[in-house]
């Protein structure tokens, strides 16, 4: 297998300090995951470096970042625990060298794959908690990697592990349990952040509160598992309606809240209107059951008068007069 020329050093070194750096500057997760991905693909020579980490329920492995893979390929990339050289290097925590891919049996072709593989190094992304990912270069060239490689992929692993676990633990804290929404802990911290930058910009921002109708009678007529089960769909329905700017956050039992930066009061209530519309047309499959819901929306803006408080203040008003109006209806905040 190959070496690393005696002059790479200095260079592993510097691409090390300058990674320590941005981790030091609390540079975003995403930014720092493309870093990672670039420099193991420019230190081993490889043609393509992956970074992939645990879902949840840390049974698939998914592609987070990558240097060297067109984006459809990057898209492609997913491994359940134990399936491919990725899913072993995640089920044993402990890396693999392979010289040539077609002669080892636990490599898998990834469907939609264009990139020529012929060897392949992955290591483990490794906390006291056990492993949380994997890094995997490849190369067009047979036993392109040596043990040298190995261990400056590991190097480059540990380097940010810490950061990812912290950022997967961050999300935990604002994430509700159940729906997989942002929780209130992250509205009270995102909203004031978005009502300065709307003062300060001038950009318009608004929030559509909404609330599943007489939900309490459906839990009632078909038992909460259903019920929960329909408040994690209706959750699915409303991320895909919304922007990526955007942010669904589960309020109450029953109320989820969108924030709409960059959205004026009659965008908001197209959003929202589509999103009804979504919510009653969709028959939500339980057992031998077809669930029908709806769901009453308020919609209010920013106005010069508005701190975080009265903007959800006026959202509630305009959500009450939506349910007092006869519900399964949008309705914008009016002065009375």
């Amino acid at each position: 297998m190959s070496e690393l020329p005696k002059g790479q050093y200095k260079r592993i070194f510097s691409v090390l300090f300058q990674l320590t750096k941005k981790v030091n500057e609390s540079a975003p997760l995403p930014e720092l995951l493309r870093l990672v991905a670039q420099a193991a693909t420019d230190l081993t020579g490889a043609s393509a470096c992956s970074i992939m980490l645990l879902d949840e329920a840390r049974a698939e492995l998914l592609s987070k970042a990558s240097h060297g893979l067109s984006p459809e390929e990057e898209a492609s990339i997913t491994f359940r625990v134990g399936e491919g050289l990725a899913g072993w290097v995640a089920q044993h925590g402990a890396p693999a060298l392979v010289p040539e891919v077609a002669a080892d049996p636990r490599f898998k072709l990834v469907d939609g794959q264009v990139t020529s593989i012929r060897s392949l190094l992955s290591v483990p992304l490794v906390t006291k908690e056990g492993v949380i990912g994997v890094i995997s270069a490849s190369s067009e060239r047979p036993a392109a990697f040596c043990e040298d490689h190995e261990d400056l992929l590991s190097y480059l692993g540990a380097s940010i592990v810490k950061d990812i676990e912290n950022a997967r633990l961050f999300r935990l804290s604002i994430t509700d349990t159940l729906t997989k929404a942002f929780n209130r802990q992250y509205l009270y911290q995102r909203l004031p952040e978005e009502i300065e930058r709307s003062k300060r910009y001038g950009d318009p921002l608004s929030v559509a509160l909404f609330d599943i109708d007489l939900f309490k009678t459906f839990n009632d007529t078909f038992g909460h598992p259903a019920g929960d089960f329909v408040l994690k769909e209706v959750v699915r329905l409303a991320q895909g309606q919304i922007r990526e700017v955007d942010a669904l956050v589960r309020y109450g039992g029953e109320e989820f809240l969108l924030l709409l930066p960059c959205t004026p009061l009659s965008g908001g209530m197209v959003i929202a209107e589509r999103y009804r519309k979504a919510v009653e047309a969709a028959a939500f499959p339980w057992s031998d059951k077809r669930l029908r819901v709806t769901v009453s929306i308020g919609v209010a803006a920013l106005e010069p008068d508005c701190d975080d408080d009265l903007l959800l203040k006026r959202a509630d008003e305009a959500l009450y007069k939506a349910k007092q109006s006869g519900r399964n209806r949008v309705e914008p905040y009016a002065p009375q």
